[in-house]
């Protein structure tokens, strides 16, 4: 064989996992749609939160920023995904780019996925078992449900992905991959928490000899976190954006190290935390199982993922359609398999351990949960935009903001706080009496659709309940499975009646409105 053969059958080989774990993404993700669809009836999203990045996107074409015109807001968490969202504002078809974000993304992941096998030596040593972690390793881990959620953490996933291949190159063959420092801007520039991730790895380059190029790395990461915070006090609101800020204060969780506390103890209600824990444990034994790692370049990358959990352990949030940790997991065991590779089994045994937590963890949700998601969205949230945009078509208050906001021309009300400054302030510290009826009456709203038990007292003595929205069958990731209509006066509600009675024949099976009986109100 001519040594062009071999080079050529080579470069095929490095090229069989890569391909492989593409592939397997894309199909666990197509079986994933094809489920909803076959659920649902319909394509929609698992989560309602897509469309508020839309819908932020919507006022950034239109020179806003935020869910109203002429109201700045930071309902978005993501300095950079509205942004991607911004082609084909006001149409349809905005609705499709963050599946076609995803898509893409994930495409992403499954690529880099087979590059870390391929750079970890299994493409030689191991044939058989890289196949194996090429195929299995990236549904086990969530990579298709990341992107099958339709927000950015496929692409945060992706950037966390580059940044562990860039790192194997950086260690292994002392050159640095374009892939690092793309990863290291990439991941703070979708998610906050991504900072740690890419400042450890620029910390990496500047231990290895590469000061210029490390520094360079870690002030443009650092720049993107800063220029967003600034451009967010520019228009006045607080550097933290609303939707961060919302979700703390729903865990009612402080700055101080009691906070960081409570925020552990809290953690362990869930099982994701055990996926953490498996990490965590897995990368501190490590060194252990595999002591040429000591005097290995490779230890670095060891210590990146370590320090990188444990800042995701300490300050970041869990679950909620397995999304938050899905970045810090996806580095975590292609760098946990990358390292194991040349080691014993003990070792290997260790790479796999938060896989097999994984695994448990997120089985069920593949099974139960994701694919009667997106049937919920559309029973409740598109139902409650319908009826909003189409037989309304005045100002309403919610306290789930994104369908009912986007492409909605008339003004919406977030009264859990993530498109109001103002509801934000008033439910995280403390408003005047009724302050959900007092903000209703200054934005002209007569409609209010909220879950019940989130407001109590805070909304107006004299609204009228209408009714509820109820959904019939299994439903997950929304709040609640009812949804109260009011009218915020009693004379609101006689007109709010009849547009109900017009807008419920439309209802599809597994949503049904019962009216309140009007001796009850």
């Amino acid at each position: 064989m001519s040594q062009a053969a071999t080079l050529e059958g080579a470069a095929r080989g490095r090229l069989r996992l890569p391909a492989v774990s593409l592939a397997s993404v894309l199909l666990g993700f197509a079986a994933l749609q094809i489920a909803a669809y076959l659920n649902a009836g319909v394509f929609e999203y698992p989560l309602d939160d897509v469309y508020i990045h839309l819908a932020v996107a919507e006022q950034i074409a239109a020179g806003g920023y935020g869910v109203n015109p002429g109201e700045y807001a930071s309902a978005a968490s993501s300095p950079l995904y509205p942004l991607l969202l911004v082609p084909l504002a006001g149409t349809e078809a905005q609705r499709f780019l963050p599946l076609a974000w995803n898509i893409a993304a994930l495409a992403a992941c499954g690529w880099l996925w087979g590059r870390i096998l391929v750079q970890a030596g299994y493409e030689d040593l191991r044939r058989g078992t890289g196949l194996a972690l090429a195929i299995l390793v990236p549904l086990v881990i969530n990579l298709p449900g990341l992107a099958f959620a339709g927000m950015e953490h496929s692409l945060h996933a992706a950037a966390s992905l580059a940044v562990v291949f860039g790192l194997l190159v950086l260690l292994d063959e002392d050159r640095v991959s374009p892939l690092l420092i793309l990863g290291i801007l990439l991941g703070p520039a979708m998610r906050f928490e991504g900072l740690a991730l890419s400042l450890l790895a620029a910390g990496v380059l500047m231990l290895r000899g590469r000061w210029l190029t490390g520094l360079a790395s870690a002030a443009g990461a650092l720049a993107i976190v800063g220029l967003f915070m600034w451009f967010l006090s520019s228009l006045g609101l607080d550097p933290l954006p609303s939707s961060v800020q919302a979700k703390l204060g729903n865990d009612e969780l402080s700055n101080d190290l009691a906070g960081v506390i409570v925020g552990l103890i809290r953690a362990f209600e869930g099982h994701n935390i055990w996926i953490m824990i498996a990490a965590l444990s897995a990368t501190a034994a490590m060194p252990f199982a595999a002591p040429e790692l000591r005097q290995s370049p490779r230890r670095w990358l060891l210590l990146v993922l370590f320090l990188a959990l444990g800042a995701h352990a300490v300050a970041g949030k869990l679950g909620w359609m397995n999304r938050y940790e899905g970045y810090v997991l996806a580095a975590a065991t292609a760098g946990l398999l990358a390292l194991a590779a040349r080691s014993g089994p003990l070792a290997r045994f260790l790479a796999v351990l938060p896989v097999i937590a994984a695994g448990a963890v997120y089985a069920p949700h593949f099974v139960h949960h994701y694919p009667t998601a997106t049937r919920t969205i559309d029973r409740q949230q598109a139902q409650m935009a319908r009826f909003a945009k189409e037989f309304h078509r005045e100002p309403v208050a919610v306290n789930d903001l994104g369908r009912v906001a986007w492409g909605n021309p008339d003004y919406v009300l977030d009264i859990w706080g993530l498109g109001s400054l103002a509801a934000l302030d008033y439910r995280q510290n403390g408003g005047p009496e009724h302050w959900v009826d007092l903000l209703a009456q200054q934005h002209g709203v007569e409609l209010a659709m909220i879950y019940d038990d989130w407001f109590g007292g805070d909304i107006g003595p004299d609204w009228v309940r209408l009714g509820q929205l109820e959904l019939s069958g299994p439903w997950h990731y929304s709040a609640k499975p009812e949804v109260a209509f009011y009218a915020t006066s009693p004379e609101a509600a006689g007109a709010l009646r009849a547009k109900l009675e017009a807008w419920v024949p439309g209802l599809p099976e597994g949503a049904r409105f019962i009216p309140q009986p009007e001796a009850d109100q």
